[in-house]
């Protein structure tokens, strides 16, 4: 028995300094070869960055024409000119990468505050199961927290889910098939049910042909963003990771919600879809922003559909002027941080189309009429088809009654009104939300004279209006009209 012992002893101690051996010598070697993360957190610990902004490619991802090619995090930097600001990008990245990331910035760095990003459609099946997880799972096998040698064994026999494609979707397809709403009276079980009710009935073009290519986007938009997220979905657990790290390590959190594009969703989909942007929203804001050290950066209906550079897909990329909006909304809620160090670099100018009136009104009686845009028929580009408007609302009882309006003035002093209803799409009282509203711009639009648009209350309910954005836009879809109505699997007429 004791010589048992004494082997075992004389192994143990051969391991261990095998592990110093490897450690000291071959492990930032097989670092740099097979999770590469990890240069990114030493490259800002050279650096000396008191800010670290950590993404994937919404951070760096710009358009094929574009000449400017500044990431979110350069952009954001420009109102800090005396602090440090680096960032941590990779392509494909999640919330796991990040956390793998951030942990491996060494402790002696000069990081105070960290900006991660956060994707609302990495928290569905679609990106959580994608087949990019066996080479990024591959990534973090050595950074576990285990001997860096017990980590080369496991990563050489390959202890990480190696799936093909096909298994990926395989896995997708289930939570499609099997994952419910759980929500009161919603028309759709799962997601699989909507999609099925989408591709039936779908859109149709100008000429009364089913319209393939819309149909087929707006069924991706569904199989992106139609789920609910609750406290088990595997990103929760991720940013959960990231705020007890962060905590650790003395950092403010600042969680930096990207925008998606609404408007294409609401305009493809509609309210049901919007629904669940709101509902995951929420409990973002309220898992997050409730949390002392953390902070949540609400861009989400910030960027108009012209700035997204993909129109027949979902990402967060963005255009110069998307990324800038972002970065100019992010750059507010670091100067909490950083007051003495703050300056607006005054960078942000609006493309041409597009308007924006940030101010707050309250729309009553006595003053139902919101911030107003009037504009000339000759000052709309032909090659312009749409309009999408958008703005914040908070309103405080069920009782209001608030529109968007389009008023067209023609020579003759004809006046012709378009009204939308607007509170339909905001869910709660006393908190803000937004609305969304996609336009054709008709012959009747391009022959008046004048036209106006704005927001107008009809209530006595009073009613908060703010943030009014008009972007006008080329049509990236082919021309398309009204969805037919579609049923869901209970038979309940949907529009």
């Amino acid at each position: 028995m004791k010589k048992l012992l004494i082997r075992i002893g004389m192994v143990l101690v051969l391991l261990v300094l095998l592990n110093w051996v490897y450690s000291k010598w071959f492990f930032e070697k097989d670092l740099r070869k097979h999770s590469d993360i990890v240069e990114l957190s030493w490259a800002v610990t050279d650096d000396s960055c008191r800010i670290i902004y950590v993404g994937e490619s919404s951070n760096n991802h710009y358009g094929d024409e574009e000449d400017n090619h500044q990431k979110i995090s350069d952009i954001t930097a420009e109102y800090f000119p005396t602090v440090k600001m680096g960032d941590l990008t990779k392509e494909a990245s999640h919330a796991q990468t990040y956390y793998y990331m951030l942990k491996h910035i060494p402790a002696t760095s000069a990081v105070e505050t960290v900006v991660v990003t956060m994707n609302l459609r990495s928290f569905g099946p679609l990106w959580i199961y994608s087949k990019l997880e066996t080479p990024l799972r591959k990534q973090l096998v050595l950074l576990e927290d285990r001997p860096p040698l017990v980590n080369r064994f496991l990563l050489a026999f390959k202890a990480y889910p190696i799936k093909t494609e096909e298994e990926w979707n395989d896995i997708v397809f289930e939570h499609w098939r099997n994952d419910t709403f759980n929500i009161p009276n919603f028309p759709w079980r799962t997601n699989v049910d909507w999609d099925y009710g989408m591709y039936s009935y779908g859109w149709y073009d100008a000429n009364g042909q089913k319209d393939w290519d819309v149909t087929a986007l707006a069924c991706h938009y569904i199989k992106t963003y139609a789920f609910r997220i609750d406290d088990d979905n595997p990103r929760v657990k991720d940013f959960d990771a990231i705020v007890e790290l962060c905590r650790e390590r003395g950092w403010n959190l600042v969680f930096n919600l990207m925008a998606e594009n609404v408007d294409k969703a609401n305009e493809l989909v509609g309210k049901d879809l919007m629904l669940l942007f709101r509902l995951n929203r929420d409990y973002l804001l309220n898992r997050y922003g409730n949390l002392d050290g953390v902070t949540v950066v609400n861009n989400l209906s910030l960027v108009r559909d012209v700035n997204f550079i993909d129109q027949d897909w979902t990402t967060e990329h963005y255009y110069e002027e998307g990324r800038r909006i972002i970065a100019e909304h992010l750059a507010q809620t670091l100067r909490t941080f950083y007051p003495d160090d703050y300056r607006d670099p005054k960078t942000l100018k609006r493309d041409a189309g597009h308007y924006y009136m940030e101010e707050t009104r309250t729309l009553d009686r006595q003053r139902p009429y919101g911030s107003t845009l009037v504009l000339t028929a000759d000052s709309i580009r032909p090659e312009w088809s749409m309009v999408n408007v958008a703005f914040e609302v908070k309103k405080h009882d069920d009782l209001g009654h608030l529109v968007f309006a389009v008023e067209k003035h023609d020579a003759q002093g004809g006046k012709y009104v378009d009204s939308y209803e607007a509170l339909p799409q905001v869910t709660k009282n006393d908190a803000w939300d937004f609305a969304t509203f996609a336009l054709p711009i008709d012959s009747a639009f391009r022959s008046s004279q004048r036209i106006k648009l704005y927001v107008h209350n009809f209530s006595e309910s009073a009613v908060e209006v703010r943030n009014f954005d008009v972007s006008f836009r080329p049509a990236y879809l082919k021309a398309r009209v009204k969805a037919q109505s579609y049923k869901s699997d209970d038979g309940n007429d949907m529009e």
